[in-house]
């Protein structure tokens, strides 16, 4: 690497880490550009230069986050536990994250929520490298006959991420961001999904 591209990811690095200390108070309007490049030490013009608009930056604050919660995640496991465990293991290191900075998640969901842009949340989960993470854990435990071979892996994964996004919505409505509360939400609602909520097979409408 060129000592110009090196120059410019650290400058991109320094616009991510002032983002993300300044929408740590929790709110998006009421930060500008050029709060944020001040913080940086870098020129207003330069955040675009990096990035188009400010919601592309909270976007990229995301998926970065996303990317090293689940690479420490990954690469901390044990081979031997079983998919639950693995799964809570990646989860608690996105909720420490959580936990450390509610005010940047808090605008990060409403953006990502709130966003007009189609797509914009499978895109974050696929560059995050989210979606091949869980997916593989998914096809993992279908071959070792932890999950039901007969459901895809995308509609597991699908009920997964479902979890996980009511039990962060869950804490916020309670302000409550300890991550170990928020792996035992979690953990409770995978196991009461892994048990299956019928007495018995409900006939469904065709």
């Amino acid at each position: 690497m060129n000592v110009r591209v090196t120059k410019r990811e650290e400058t991109r690095q320094k616009i991510l880490e002032a983002a993300r200390a300044c929408f740590d108070g929790g709110e998006f309007e009421s930060v500008s550009t050029r709060e944020i490049a001040k913080r940086a030490g870098v020129a207003e013009g330069t955040i675009f230069n990096h990035f188009p608009t400010k919601e592309d930056l909270v976007m990229v604050c995301i998926g970065a986050q996303m990317a090293e919660a689940i690479e420490k995640g990954i690469y901390t496991m044990e081979p031997e536990w079983c998919f639950v465990d693995k799964l809570m293991h990646v989860a608690s290191y996105r909720f420490t994250q959580i936990s450390l900075h509610p005010g940047l998640w808090k605008v990060i969901m409403q953006q990502v929520v709130f966003t007009p842009r189609k797509g914009v949340v499978q895109d974050i989960m696929k560059s995050s490298g989210l979606l091949k993470a869980i997916q593989d854990l998914i096809e993992d435990a279908q071959l070792s006959g932890e999950l039901n071979p007969e459901l895809s892996p995308e509609l597991i994964r699908k009920n997964v991420m479902a979890l996980f996004l009511f039990t962060i919505h869950e804490h916020m409505s309670t302000q409550n961001f300890d991550s170990e509360d928020m792996c035992a939400t979690l953990r409770e609602l995978v196991m009461a999904q892994t048990k299956g909520i019928w007495a018995s097979k409900p006939e469904l409408a065709a």
